[in-house]
């Protein structure tokens, strides 16, 4: 009766109090690990051509222009490569999956 007297009288104080916690049992928990991490996404651009690192096959590569607009897109076939690009100069938005990317074309 005592105990519950400290314990209730510390939460209501807001004061922390050691507590020695007893087992029985042995009881093991384990979370699920990732076994093989994909490695990221790079994406880079050089000499009109953006280069793709690690991609999804399947997946879409989106340029967008600084305003929001979409001017290019091109379906992955292959995990790595490179794709080139007729875009005019300026500033371009890079999209592949959840990577994005900014771009500038001089």
């Amino acid at each position: 009766m005592r105990i519950l007297f400290v314990i209730t009288l510390s939460l209501l104080l807001g004061a922390s109090i050691p507590v020695e916690i007893y087992s029985i049992g042995r009881t093991e928990i384990s979370f699920p690990q990732k076994q093989n991490p994909k490695p990221d996404v790079e994406i880079s651009f050089v000499d009109n051509r953006l280069k793709v690192t690690n991609a999804t096959i399947g997946s879409k590569l989106e340029v967008y222009s600084v305003v929001g607009v979409k001017v290019l897109e091109i379906e992955i076939k292959y995990p790595s490569g490179d794709y080139s690009v007729n875009l005019s100069k300026g500033y371009y938005i890079v999209r592949l999956g959840e990577t994005v990317r900014k771009i500038v074309i001089r």
